[in-house]
């Protein structure tokens, strides 16, 4: 058959893809998951590490992050009482490129 008699071939719907793939995962993982998952902490502990922590970070995003909406003013007064609490007394270096000390300017505007 030459290219000009072959039939044309039906592209790939990307959704079935996905979840034929998804499926194809989730049967190898149920099969394999547990064994792949202590080779790989024994074998690349630092890749085990990283999944590891992106998946407390996937995780941790659906919970609010109060130090997020922090100015630097309140998350400096924040950490000096947990300093104070754990014992220990924070003291301000004055940078050279630094105007003076931080006032409390509301929210940062990243």
């Amino acid at each position: 058959m030459t290219d000009a008699t072959k039939p044309m071939r039906q592209p790939i719907d990307a959704d079935k893809l996905d979840a034929a793939f998804d499926k194809a995962l989730k049967a190898d993982f149920d099969a394999h998951g547990e064994s792949a998952i202590e080779a790989m902490r024994a074998e690349k502990p630092t890749d085990y590490v990283k999944i590891v922590a992106a998946r407390c970070t996937k995780n941790a995003g659906e919970a609010a992050d109060p130090l997020r909406d922090m100015s630097d003013a309140e998350l400096d007064r924040h950490i000096d009482g947990l300093a104070r609490r754990a014992g220990y007394e924070i003291r301000r270096v004055v940078s050279p490129h630094r105007e003076g000390p931080a006032g409390d300017e509301g929210a940062d505007t990243d």
